[in-house]
Formats: C-alpha cells, structure tokens, sequence
C-alpha cells in the first residue's frame, strides 16, 4: 500500500521576513520556519553570527533558494527599505514577518542605570534599536514595497518589560512598552486589510543574551529562573519560536493586536 502524500504545513512556501536571526529566539524561529516550508529572508547585524547561523540552517532548507540572509541595522531607514525591496525581488511580497532583533544596555555592560543617571546616547541606542527599529521594519513590511495583502501576518518580540517596570532599566522597558503600543495601533490600522500584527512578552528565555545579563547580575539562569516563574525554569528559545510560528500562521488568523506572554508565569 503506497503512502498518502502529506498535507502541507500552513507555512509552506509563505514568504516571511525576519530580524534578528543569527541567535536566540530569531535563530530558533528560522530553524522552525524553515522545517515548516517557508521561504526566508533574514537579516542580522552580526555578520559573522549570520554567516554561521546560514549554514547550520541551510541544512534544514529543502533548496539553497529558500534562505536569503542580509547584514541589516535596524538603526538606518535606507537600510530596512533596501532589504525589504530586494526580499521581495528575489522572493516575491511578504506574506509575514518576525521583528526579533533587539538590544539591552547591559548585554556586555557592568550594571543596571538609573533614571538620574541616564545619559542621552544610552537613551537613544536603545530606543532606536528596539522601538524605532520594529518600527521602521514595521513600515517597509506593511508599505507597498512589502506588498503583504490578505492573510498577512506580522510578529514583534517585545518583553514582560514592556508590560511592567524594572528598576534601573528603564530605557529597555520604555522600548518594549513602545514595541506593544506600536503593535496594537498597528493592528488596528491594517486589520481591515487582512493583515494581524501581534507580539509575544518573553520572561527568562535561555538565550545569549539573557545568559549575559544574568551574569552581570552574578547568578546563574536556572537559580534566576526558578525564583521568578511558577514552573520552576526557564524558557526555551524553540518554545518562543513555536509561539511565533503560530501567530504567522493561519491557524491563529482571529488573533490581532494582542501582547502574549510567554514567561512561565512570571507576572501572574
């Protein structure tokens, strides 16, 4: 008895964007598309993470033509535009996006810093890393040269940062406040389009740079986590990227302009 063939997946030859993805949860969130089916374009600013990261991933696509990876700052408007322009040249229009990159001011830093001690271009890095740069990404991939129609999907990763605040960190929290807002005003412009916009809050996820900023706070990941999250852990990058995948895809197509959590319970 021969075999029936299997149905595809709902990202099969979905055309997605993404930042982010040499590392982490961008890393995991490619890996997981593109076992899935889907066509990737994605951009990083960590050249030599990015090339690294393409071929460990090449070995998951079923063709070379379904990677496009780019060295991308999320800082210069040109920048964004030109890789969303050439995306969709050599792929075709968007059907979603993943907005993951981000920075925090302590990853390789040697503390936390008050409000009072805030300096101007500290401010600024942040800000325009983490809420300018989703938006100016936001902007190209919703804008005629993303071409995303009905059926689109887009991801932001924000933080549980941006749901409540944390002393001596509040340029981070500020930015992922703005990422949610950002979101949620999003959604409801495009939503008569066809197209959702949504965000996940991560908590303690193992990724570099969450392991980074609990070493400047002299403890280890799994103490930290066991302290703050009701499950005892923490999370995995490749659970945040299942929740990712979910949202780009049909199977969460009454689901717009919504922050969800993922962080063990930590704010319940």
């Amino acid at each position: 008895m021969s075999t029936p063939p299997q149905a595809p997946t709902p990202l099969t030859n979905k055309v997605i964007a993404l930042t982010g993805g040499a590392s982490g949860i961008g890393l995991a969130t490619a890996r997981l598309l593109l076992s899935r089916g889907a066509t990737l374009s994605i951009a990083d600013n960590n050249p030599t993470a990015l090339a690294t990261a393409k071929d460990s991933l090449l070995s998951v696509c079923s063709s070379p033509s379904q990677l496009l990876t780019t060295h991308l700052d999320v800082r210069s408007t040109p920048a964004v535009n030109a890789w969303i322009a050439d995306t969709v040249a050599k792929l075709g229009p968007l059907d979603g996006a993943a907005n993951i990159a981000g920075y925090h001011p302590l990853w390789g830093g040697d503390g936390t810093v008050t409000v009072a001690e805030m300096k101007d271009e500290e401010w600024d890095m942040i800000m325009e890393i983490n809420s300018t740069g989703v938006m100016r990404c936001l902007r190209a991939q919703l804008g005629k040269a993303g071409g995303m129609g009905v059926g689109g999907s887009i991801v932001n990763v924000g933080s549980v940062a941006g749901l409540i605040g944390f002393a001596g960190n509040a340029a981070y929290v500020a930015s992922k406040h703005a990422v949610h807002g950002v979101t949620k005003s999003a959604a409801k412009e495009v939503g008569p389009r066809g197209i959702r916009v949504n965000a996940i809050a991560p908590g303690t996820i193992n990724t570099p740079m969450v392991r980074s900023l609990v070493t400047n706070d002299k403890g280890e990941l799994p103490q930290v986590a066991n302290q703050t999250t009701p499950l005892g852990r923490e999370g995995q990058p490749e659970e945040a990227a299942e929740l990712i995948a979910w949202l780009l895809s049909p199977q969460s197509s009454f689901v717009t302009g919504t922050i969800v959590r993922l962080d063990g319970g930590m704010l319940s």
